[in-house]
């Protein structure tokens, strides 16, 4: 039985709500996303004492919260409260407020459950080893420190970019006395924390909305072709050129920066202060954006929690096999499409010399080839390809994403020539001879099952100097699969530099 999760994040600077569907097969989306800047933590002062205004705000955001989930049907609400809820001094009469006006219960993270959920999203969605995770909210910033995907060290600042906006920042174009003494606090509390030294040159993960603005502002800033956050890298030179410019701007002016969303434009400079001071003492070369963070945490620890760890051994893989399930791509042929592509690859490998990186993008591409029939059978490869552009399967780099997209897409016709320029800032020059290899491999494949019946098994290819030629293994009559692979598959010759031809079939 299907079931549709609710998760409210009680924030310091904003109120995050996510709708997820779990399926029959296990399979899950996210099936909306709200939020609204409700800065519960707003003007607490040094009495740590949430104020009324604040908690109406937060009492109205919840409220129509709560009708979003009943109106969508959801089956359990789970609301969880960060830093300005614990810190306060009525952080649980404030709770119990919010329960009796709208019948939400929320429960209070420590800063290690809260750092345990970040990385419970951060490492079941991106691929890494070694990094240090850095989660800047509006009261906290939490540091999470990962050898070989475990957690080794995690702590918690006190800081984040509302406290440190309200603290330091007073004029509406922060001064550079002021900027100083903010900084020199962030160096103050990151020195105190012993094990960062052995992080030094490791890889930033960032968390939160200073980081997705980050990336949104220069997205814009370079006019990056894809309009996708997650697993987006910034150099850290970049970094600290977006940092300076916000400096030197007015609020006002802050709001009509490209990408920066205008209600975090009053505290962006303190959260680009953090992570510019985060990277500095680590000197590390850049910073790469997650897109999920606490509420997918909770999500995958709600998921996975029969697991004996709440982590998937294979992020790429486990995110493929959700995808198929999600796009209802009929698995037995995806998977012969698949495996018929990855014998061609292996066979042929003297004549395009790649290996194992390029047989997991080809991998990927055969399984998702078919997804766009979940649009239409018309022109389904052409729905492929923009289904696979527009989405996040986790685990692959925004290269690896273009590269699939427009594999997978070659099994139909496109204007290839077209796509390579449009997302050159993604890829590699080389990676149009890639695409034309991999793409012919699909084609093949496909048209090898074309009546999606398995009938041949597998394929035999044997190299000469002028061709190719395919042996069969079959357990029925090709006839139509090969009259179908000479009619759609014509540029062998152009890509391979030899014909192709089946001189027998083997029984």
């Amino acid at each position: 039985m299907s079931r549709n999760i609710g998760i409210i994040d009680l924030g310091t600077n904003s109120i995050r709500l996510i709708l997820m569907k779990i399926d029959n097969s296990f399979s899950y989306k996210l099936l909306d996303e709200i939020k609204e800047t409700a800065r519960i933590g707003e003007n607490m002062g040094p009495e740590r004492v949430i104020k009324l205004p604040a908690a109406e705000r937060a009492i109205q955001t919840i409220r129509l919260f709560q009708k979003f989930c009943r109106a969508n049907q959801v089956d359990n609400i789970y609301g969880v409260a960060t830093a300005a809820i614990r810190n306060a001094v009525n952080g649980n009469e404030v709770l119990e407020t919010i329960m009796r006006e709208t019948g939400v219960s929320f429960r209070i993270l420590s800063e290690e459950e809260e750092a345990h959920y970040v990385y419970l999203g951060v490492v079941n969605s991106l691929e890494f080893n070694n990094a240090l995770i850095v989660d800047i909210g509006g009261g906290s910033t939490e540091l999470i420190l990962c050898r070989d995907r475990k957690i080794a060290h995690l702590t918690s600042i006190p800081w984040g970019a509302v406290n440190l906006t309200e603290t330091y920042l007073t004029t509406p174009v922060p001064q550079p006395e002021q900027v100083l003494a903010l900084e020199k606090q962030i160096k103050e509390q990151l020195s105190a924390v012993p094990w960062l030294e052995s992080a030094r040159g490791l890889e930033i993960i960032g968390v939160g909305g200073t980081f997705r603005n980050l990336g949104r502002m220069d997205r814009k800033r370079t006019r990056y072709s894809l309009n996708l956050i997650h697993n987006y890298r910034i150099h850290s030179e970049r970094v600290r050129e977006i940092y300076n410019q916000l400096q030197n701007l007015p609020v006002e002016e802050r709001k009509r920066v490209p990408g920066l969303s205008k209600e975090r434009a009053d505290i962006i400079v303190g959260g680009m202060s953090m992570l510019s001071k985060i990277m500095e003492h680590m000197g590390a070369p850049g910073v790469r954006i997650s897109g999920i963070g606490l509420r997918e945490g909770i999500f995958y620890n709600y998921l996975f929690q029969e697991w004996p760890e709440q982590i998937v051994e294979n992020v790429t893989e486990h995110s493929v096999q959700n995808f198929m399930d999600l796009y209802q791509v009929r698995r037995s042929h995806a998977e012969h499409v698949a495996k018929l592509s990855l014998s061609l690859f292996d066979q042929l490998r003297p004549l395009h010399g790649y290996g194992l990186w390029e047989r997991k993008i080809l991998r990927i591409a055969a399984l998702l080839h078919d997804v766009g029939n979940i649009v239409s059978y018309y022109n389904h490869h052409k729905h492929t390809m923009y289904v696979l552009l527009n989405s996040r399967i986790n685990g692959l780099s925004h290269r690896e994403m273009v590269l699939i997209a427009l594999i997978a897409a070659c099994h139909g016709r496109i204007d290839l020539k077209f796509k390579l320029q449009q997302h050159s800032d993604v890829l590699f020059p080389q990676d149009g001879n890639l695409v034309r290899r991999l793409g012919v491999l699909i084609r093949m494949a496909e048209n090898l099952d074309r009546t999606e019946a398995g009938v041949i098994d597998d394929v035999k290819c044997t190299i000469k100097e002028n061709e190719v030629q395919i042996e069969c293994v079959t357990w029925e009559n090709p006839d139509l699969e090969i009259r179908e692979l000479y009619k759609k598959v014509t540029n062998f010759n152009k890509v391979f530099s030899r014909k192709f031809k089946f001189p027998k079939i083997e029984n």
